[in-house]
């Protein structure tokens, strides 16, 4: 439907003193400083996983030794999705605009784009521990299981488990922050040795900003009357607190990008086009871009569903 002059009369209207559009700076982009951002040139992107060797064993005098191989997971594929908006109006309307609203429009297609892209990213968040849309690679029982979970399984032996999860829950705090860096520091890869992971960034809802930095800065603990050396502010937690986090309580722990999995595949950036219609006159404007968002595994998160 075009946007016609009987749509938004007052803005024929030349008496008409103040009109708030796009007054209000918006958030910078945040999913930038959480996920992998790479390109793709593909409709799909698949991936798999490898385990290395397992365990040395005593091997006997005069006994050969045992061989081992690598193990492979299966497969998982991401297609890339087409986000696009658009807008169109009239020729009447875009000549009797006595407020140059309708020529902001476009640059107001490009904030929508960058705020879908901000959901998008962070709808993986949102479910990372439920697990009702986005799940990670095949684990060894071939199971694709939540960002973060009390019950991943290693690949190379689908009979042991280990977790990403506090649990029980624990809210953001003293106490729950030196358990997930606990967590962090006792994680095993997939050939089940102990991993050199550090985390790097502790990400909630805008809820918890007060609470995350109070936490992490200043050289007494916070919230107690002890005069306790803040031991926790040593290990440099970056805070990043967003409103795309649906819950007020839940937190988390990630190592640095380079260390995790979360992926955001730019496979098409932001595009505009414009157009005219010759029976109408009417001025047509669109955009669109395409891109995925994805994990393969919880390793370098460590998560508390408080």
């Amino acid at each position: 439907m075009a946007l016609t002059r009987g749509i938004a009369p007052e803005l024929l209207e030349p008496w008409v003193k103040t009109i708030f559009f796009k007054k209000f700076k918006e958030r910078a982009r945040q999913y930038e400083s959480i996920f992998n951002v790479t390109g793709s040139t593909r409709a799909f992107e698949d991936d798999f996983e490898v385990a290395g060797l397992g365990a040395y064993t005593v091997k006997p005098e005069g006994v050969p030794l045992s061989y081992d191989n690598p193990v492979q997971g299966d497969r998982r594929r991401v297609i890339m999705l087409t986000f696009a908006l658009g807008f169109r109006v009239t020729m009447e309307m875009m000549e009797d605009d006595q407020h140059g609203i309708i020529s902001k429009m476009p640059s107001d297609l490009a904030d929508s784009a960058y705020y879908s892209m901000e959901t998008l990213a962070f709808g993986v968040i949102n479910d990372s521990f439920s697990g009702s849309t986005y799940t990670g690679l095949p684990e060894g029982d071939g199971t694709r299981r939540a960002l973060v979970s009390a019950s991943h399984v290693y690949l190379r032996s689908p009979g042991s488990t280990w977790s990403n999860a506090l649990t029980p829950a624990v809210a953001l705090s003293v106490s729950g922050i030196e358990a997930a860096i606990t967590m962090f520091r006792t994680q095993k890869n997939e050939e089940e040795r102990y991993t050199v992971l550090t985390p790097k960034m502790l990400l909630a809802n805008e809820a918890l900003y007060w609470t995350a930095h109070k936490l992490l800065t200043g050289d007494k603990e916070a919230f107690t009357a002890d005069n306790t050396a803040n031991i926790i502010a040593k290990e440099g937690l970056q805070v990043v607190t967003s409103p795309h986090i649906t819950s007020t309580t839940a937190w988390w722990l990630f190592t640095r990008k380079e260390d995790h999995s979360l992926t955001f595949y730019n496979r098409k950036g932001l595009t505009f086009s414009e157009s005219s219609d010759s029976d109408t006159f009417d001025k047509k404007y669109a955009s669109h871009y395409r891109a995925a968002v994805c994990f393969a595994k919880g390793l370098g998160t460590v998560g508390s569903n408080a």
